[in-house]
């Protein structure tokens, strides 16, 4: 994978732009690459497909997904969350995602001529090329429906394409559906990949994606009143061959890490980032990354100030020890004191939030770095500073690095977690009701990594849970800022519910924040319950066309066959 990362400039900027030399000059210039020289051996097609790793998001790009949703609240208003955008000139997404299809082509058009021994021999790359151009089309088309499927390497002259009106959503979908088919049937095993190409993508990658990818589809049609069982029932297969494979599992080191380890799951780098000395190399959880190395691409990080901070609403979704919801748990000890709503709770609230008063570490300044040496030197204790640690009460922890940079975490692009969650879900929404056995198989394997309590239909029953409702909370909770929730709101079609609710933090009237300093001494805006708002439902909306974003206005103008989303024009 380092040599992956190494060659990911070079395929950049001398691969993706090849230089044609003159017609009549017979020597091969030894400072160029040219269309002539390229392309004749397997290695030049490995490190043309290197370049489309780059393309993947990092940790900080995937949180920015849940900060335009309903369950973090950011400092400053923020336009997509509170529904006040308005269509762009131009679109980062459109725009890159256009490049990237044309180089992924462009790979595909160049396996597709190779010589006949030389092509065998490189069709590995093609359907890493046809995963990708999988993976940006789904990104594009889960934001903005039906898009121009383009698939020839595009040139100024090809009038036709770029011309082109928008295919159906439904073409689109099929279009990336038949692209991960076709590498799922080329692409080999993670077991099968070795040496300097683990991290490439996989049999599991591409079938993983192809689940994701169906459950989105399915749910969406499904939520509209359409028909969603082909879609689902794709959902289903791809991700049971994902988990009966048996290649991935999730990390499980609490005889180390206690309490903490779905914390450390997050932040394993190459140097030592915990009390245990495990690494990267001790996870088998994480199926698709973006990979980090400290020597050749750092990860990029956040300070903790100022950093978004989880709502009200996220963290009452975390369950009571005993299985149950915190209306209908004895066990939740209530809000008067500051500590006391993280009592009798799911183990993953305080490894997902700082619990108040105990100490968090960063990366910087130098007191806050992490000493695995001396584990509890340093850092700081959250005292739910509202001036700069949190605008909410909320302080999340999941994914702050605690040590010294450089620092390289990978960024967890699809995880077996996920998989388990798109089973159980595309079997419940599929039946309309999901057997134990199938529980047990996918979301069961979360809540005993954490020691929580299995759900059961006979638990469900006994305490009049909703089955769905479940499903979508362990959902919300085990994915939290991984880049899911503004998506999981627009395919369930509840955004409109949920988006427009007031975003609020911790319960202010008659409880501990209301008596002691300093936090007696702020004014907060209160809702009719006492609770502190950050952003007001008179403040936010989510209208019908929210569910899809606008065409950026520019390719309307340049292209008169595109038509504008339903609601922006």
């Amino acid at each position: 994978m380092n040599k992956i990362l190494k060659n990911i400039l070079i395929a950049l900027v001398s691969v993706s732009f090849l230089i044609s030399c003159e017609k009549d000059l017979n020597l091969i210039p030894t400072d160029q690459i040219t269309e002539g020289s390229y392309f004749t051996k397997e290695q030049d097609f490995k490190l043309f497909a290197n370049q489309f790793y780059e393309y993947l998001p990092d940790f900080v790009s995937l949180f920015y997904r849940d900060r335009i949703s309903d369950i973090v609240a950011n400092w400053n208003q923020d336009a997509v969350s509170d529904g006040s955008y308005n269509p762009s000139v131009d679109s980062w997404l459109w725009n890159n995602s256009y490049a990237q299809i044309r180089n992924v082509n462009y790979l595909i058009e160049k396996v597709d001529a190779a010589a006949e021994g030389l092509k065998q021999n490189v069709l590995l790359y093609k359907a890493e090329a046809q995963f990708f151009r999988a993976y940006i089309y789904y990104n594009l088309y889960k934001d903005m429906g039906g898009v121009p499927i383009i698939d020839i390497a595009l040139n100024v002259d090809d009038e036709e394409y770029l011309m082109k009106a928008r295919d159906s959503r439904e073409d689109v979908v099929t279009f990336i559906l038949n692209d991960l088919d076709q590498a799922i049937s080329v692409l080999p095993y993670h077991n099968e990949i070795v040496g300097n190409d683990i991290g490439r993508v996989s049999k599991e990658v591409a079938l993983s994606l192809k689940s994701r990818v169906a459950l989105f589809e399915g749910t969406w049609q499904k939520f509209r009143g359409k028909s969603a069982d082909t879609y689902l029932q794709q959902a289903i297969d791809a991700s049971k061959a994902v988990i009966t494979k048996g290649n991935f599992e999730l990390f499980d080191r609490r005889d180390v890490l206690n309490d903490e380890n779905y914390k450390h799951l997050f932040l394993l780098d190459a140097a030592v980032s915990n009390a245990a000395g495990l690494t990267k190399a001790d996870n088998n959880e994480y199926i698709f990354v973006k990979k980090f190395d400290i020597n050749i691409r750092p990860a990029r990080t956040i300070s903790v100030h100022n950093l978004p901070s989880p709502t009200r609403k996220f963290a009452d979704l975390f369950l009571c020890t005993d299985g149950l919801p915190i209306d209908k748990s004895p066990l939740f000890q209530g809000r008067e004191m500051i500590l006391s709503e993280y009592e009798n709770r799911d183990p993953r609230m305080t490894n997902v939030l700082v619990k108040p008063f105990t100490k968090f570490w960063g990366n910087f300044p130098p007191e806050l770095i992490r000493n695995w040496d001396d584990p509890q030197a340093g850092g700081t204790p959250f005292t739910v500073n509202f001036g700069n640690e949190t605008c909410t009460g909320y302080l999340r922890q999941k994914g702050l690095v605690e040590i010294e940079g450089p620092f390289a975490p990978d960024a967890p692009i699809i995880r077996l977690a996920e998989v388990y969650l798109m089973y159980a879900e595309a079997v419940y929404e599929k039946n309309g009701a999901i057997s134990d056995d199938d529980l047990d198989l996918s979301l069961n394997h979360l809540r005993e990594r954490v020691g929580m309590p299995k759900l059961t239909n006979a638990f469900a029953t006994a305490n009049n849970l909703d089955m769905r409702t479940e499903i979508r909370r362990e959902r919300t909770i085990e994915l939290f800022m991984e880049g899911h929730r503004f998506d999981d709101l627009r395919r369930w079609y509840t955004a409109s519910e949920e988006m427009p609710q007031s975003l609020t933090g911790v319960k202010y009237t008659g409880t501990q924040y209301e008596t002691d300093l300093p936090w007696s001494e702020i004014t907060f805006n209160l809702d009719g319950e006492g609770n502190i708002i950050k952003q007001s439902n008179v403040d936010r909306k989510f209208e019908e066309k929210h569910y899809l974003f606008p065409l950026p206005t520019h390719q309307l103008k340049i292209n008169e066959n595109l038509t504008q989303n339903p609601g922006w024009e």
